[in-house]
């Protein structure tokens, strides 16, 4: 009866617990969703660069960590034609038309991520997804732009061009520079789905003698929940001032202008994810599990114990 009991006797296996430090890099296309009158979505790109402490209980996948973000986005605006009432020397009235065309407005985003992720793991494939609390420490924007006036006279039959002494100019460039610019505190919600890759074709392998060192190829999407605007009042988008040389004029980003005053602006980025995930040292287990003999219901010959599946 003792030889029975003990011929059927079960290896009892304990759950595969792994702990890494991971270091991740994001790069892909980022858009700015916003209800700016008349404006499309802002394109544009993002980049993360993360340190994660991750753990893997059996299939379940538990990560969190801090990244910096960096979003660069481009900011539409149409070519715009100002009139403005003028006298000229001979004390005559006239339109001067300010054509604004070729204009390039950029903003700038430098936050702090903090993200907590769930997910799991099967075999070479995995998902994660969670909050990520965003923190803003640098903000920016700058819009430049090319001008031409002309003289438009009633009485006239053509349009008055290229005269610098009445400051009928072309091609002319403006700039607001850079400009220093606030955004909100945000959470955005993460997903990525992706595989673990350099084991592509050695399925059993790496499932035997997993590698100290893992790396991950992963799409992710990071939507933001919260409004990322500073709520306040912009300065016109075009602005001129009388000089003792004649009109200045100015251009406004479109983020800090009156145009966005009361906008709602949300962030989308997609893209691709690499990581790398490096296993931290942990107690050595009390049996040798080899995933090629139980394939086999291997029995060590002369041995009273056999994993029964």
């Amino acid at each position: 009866m003792l030889m029975s009991a003990s011929l059927l006797a079960h290896t009892a296996l304990t759950p595969d617990r792994a702990h890494f430090v991971a270091l991740h890099g994001d790069l892909g296309y980022s858009t700015l969703l916003h209800n700016i009158p008349g404006r499309q979505p802002s394109p544009g790109m993002n980049v993360n660069l993360g340190l994660d402490y991750r753990i893997c209980y059996n299939n379940f996948l538990f990560s969190v960590g801090v990244e910096g973000l960096y979003e660069l986005h481009s900011n539409p605006l149409d070519a715009m034609d100002f009139s403005l009432p003028m006298r000229d020397t001979e004390g005559d009235l006239f339109q001067m038309h300010v054509l604004i065309d070729e204009s390039n407005d950029l903003s700038h985003m430098v936050n702090l991520n903090f993200p907590l992720l769930f997910g799991g793991e099967w075999g070479r494939f995995y998902f994660l997804l969670g909050p990520k609390v965003s923190l803003n420490m640098y903000g920016a924007a700058s819009s430049r732009a090319e001008f031409t006036t002309y003289g438009e006279y009633e009485r006239m039959y053509d349009d008055f061009y290229d005269m610098p002494n009445h400051q009928f100019e072309s091609g002319h460039a403006m700039s607001s520079g850079a400009l220093p610019m606030k955004w909100n505190f945000n959470i955005m919600g993460h997903l990525e789905l992706g595989a673990r890759i350099g084991h592509m074709f050695r399925y059993k392998s790496f499932r035997t003698n997993p590698d100290k060192v893992r790396m991950y190829l992963a799409a992710y999407a990071d939507f933001g929940i919260l409004n990322l605007h500073a709520r306040g009042t912009g300065a016109p988008v075009f602005e001129y001032r009388d000089t003792e040389d004649g009109l200045q004029f100015y251009i406004q980003p479109l983020l800090l202008s009156t145009m966005s005053d009361n906008a709602m602006i949300r962030n989308l980025n997609v893209g691709i994810k690499y990581t790398v995930a490096f296993e931290l040292p942990q107690h050595s287990k009390s049996y040798i599990y080899d995933w090629n003999r139980s394939e086999r219901n291997f029995r060590k010959r002369g041995g009273t114990q056999s994993i029964n599946h």
